[in-house]
């Protein structure tokens, strides 16, 4: 039987994907400005960066939203959970950073915690049997087999698995990892762990893709995938020459964006014939 979400969460996740859409272009287009909209001062070309990750939950909410069904939320539900749980300890663990009485630092940690329990609510009340019925008559009612190679499988896991990883990686090392970085500007401890919250997110979401039976279940993340690889690769090529990769781990990384194109529009591409 196909679940659908609460109403009060549909609302809570429209608002903030309308929010971060605006926060998102602000950055993407004006890196400048992120002194107004981040509790610290980043480099353009990261400060870019930070505005694509944000703008790639803007699409899966959206649909999340007016689909409204738990098997096409389920992914990006823990996919998005994972960002705002890891930007919460990234924000802790540098607090001092922070000022009490900033209207930034209650959006960043108060918005936060709110989003991360609006995601984590849904993913609880499904295995407990909380979440009400959906309807036959709302979009993608029917279940869509979805079959590729085992090959296919393992590559994707593999692949989620390296992100889960390098993410870690970010989150542990801090400054450390600025051998995985590729800003001619440098790497701050707060700001490696900054991006250590997409990356596990990103990972998460492609072993549990891997895993998918159901086309229903992968379609939201691969537009968020391609989202994300085609903001991402726009903010590489607005600041490009402030690229400057150290190792062949931060070429990779920088490829993140269009690796991620090519699998979000090979997993749309997949979509079984009816």
């Amino acid at each position: 039987m196909d679940l659908k979400l609460p109403n009060w969460v549909r609302l809570v996740i429209l608002v903030s994907a309308l929010m971060q859409l605006g926060f998102g272009l602000t950055l993407l287009i004006d890196p400048d400005r992120i002194a107004e909209l981040w509790p610290w001062k980043l480099p353009p070309l990261t400060a870019r960066l930070l505005g694509a990750s944000t703008l790639v939950s803007v699409p899966m909410a959206l649909l999340v939203v007016w689909i409204n069904r738990f098997a096409v939320a389920a992914i990006p539900l823990v996919m998005m959970l994972t960002y705002r749980v890891l930007q919460l300890l990234a924000g802790a663990i540098h607090h001092a950073r922070f000022a009490p009485d900033s209207l930034v630092t209650w959006n960043y940690f108060g918005g936060g915690l709110l989003m991360a329990a609006t995601f984590a609510f849904p993913l609880i009340a499904a295995r407990r049997e909380g979440l009400p019925s959906a309807s036959p008559s709302q979009p993608f009612a029917q279940s869509m087999k979805w079959i590729v190679p085992g090959l296919a499988r393992t590559i994707l896991a593999a692949l989620g698995a390296l992100y889960l990883a390098l993410g870690l990686a970010f989150l542990i090392s801090g400054a450390a990892a600025k051998p995985l970085w590729f800003d001619a500007a440098g790497l701050t401890p707060l700001t490696a762990r900054l991006f250590a919250s997409p990356l596990p997110g990103l990972g998460l979401g492609i072993i549990l893709v891997s895993q998918a039976k159901d086309w229903r279940e992968i379609m939201v993340p691969a537009i968020g995938m391609t989202t994300i690889g085609i903001v991402g690769t726009l903010s590489l090529m607005l600041d490009c020459a402030n690229f400057a990769p150290q190792s062949g781990a931060a070429w990779f990384v920088a490829a993140t964006p269009p690796i991620l194109l090519v699998v979000g529009v090979a997993l749309l591409w997949s979509k079984p014939k009816i």
